[in-house]
């Protein structure tokens, strides 16, 4: 059995295709996949919950061996009737009055990446409502609570009706790497991993889709 972490839509369409790829190489093997909410997912490989994860950064990668693997945009995450909902993009700047989603589940570093505190201009966020998981976030967005940021997949993978996703500017993106502990000596791990490599090097879901305003598919905003 190979366990393989990962946080909302870990990393897009490679999450998915690497798992697959990897139980058709090994068809004896189970491979097991467990979802971990705001940043948990590296500390569920140091306390062996998992084999192997895909891990959002920022994010403490003590004892632990990594890879980068994915890179993507983020996306602000709005109720469907909001005014901005029928814009090609949002500045983080446009958004400053709104009150943003957040956790007091993960690292306070994890928090202020993903909510781009400070500001570019040096301002800090509105902050609003706080959530334990996804689903509570995107409930809390849906109905008009708050605004949340995400990686562009998860707009895929979160698709519904009562929420738009528009690509957010002037902000860094989301970066995934894989990761396992360090000096683990286990072929399955070393053969997921070379999966995931091989798979990220020749294009197949190592980076997500950044067209379109709202992007077809259902993954997780924090």
């Amino acid at each position: 059995m190979l366990r393989v972490g990962f946080e909302a839509s870990g990393a897009g369409e490679l999450t998915t295709r690497a798992r697959a790829e990897f139980a058709q190489r090994h068809p004896g093997v189970r491979v097991v996949p467990r979802r971990y909410d705001w940043g948990q997912e590296a500390a569920a490989l140091r306390e062996g919950l998992v084999d192997v994860a895909f891990v959002w950064l920022p994010n403490d990668l003590t004892g632990l061996r990594s890879e980068l693997v994915h890179t993507e945009p983020r996306v602000v995450g709005l109720p469907s009737g909001h005014a901005f909902a029928g814009r090609e993009e949002v500045s983080v700047l446009d958004v400053g009055d709104e009150p943003l989603m957040w956790t007091e589940r993960a690292p306070r570093e994890w928090v202020d990446w993903w909510a781009v505190n400070p500001r570019p201009d040096g301002s800090s966020p509105r902050w609003g409502p706080t959530n334990d998981n996804v689903e509570e976030m995107l409930e809390q967005v849906a109905e008009g609570s708050a605004i949340c940021f995400a990686p562009m997949s998860m707009a895929r993978y979160y698709a519904r009706p009562d929420l738009t996703w528009v690509p957010l500017t002037d902000v860094e993106p989301l970066r995934t790497v894989l990761a396992w502990v360090d000096g683990t000596d286990s072929s399955l791990v070393r053969g997921f991993a070379r999966v995931v490599r091989e798979l990220a090097a020749a294009g197949s879901g190592g980076r997500a889709g950044t067209s379109g305003r709202r992007p077809d598919g259902p993954e997780d905003c924090p």
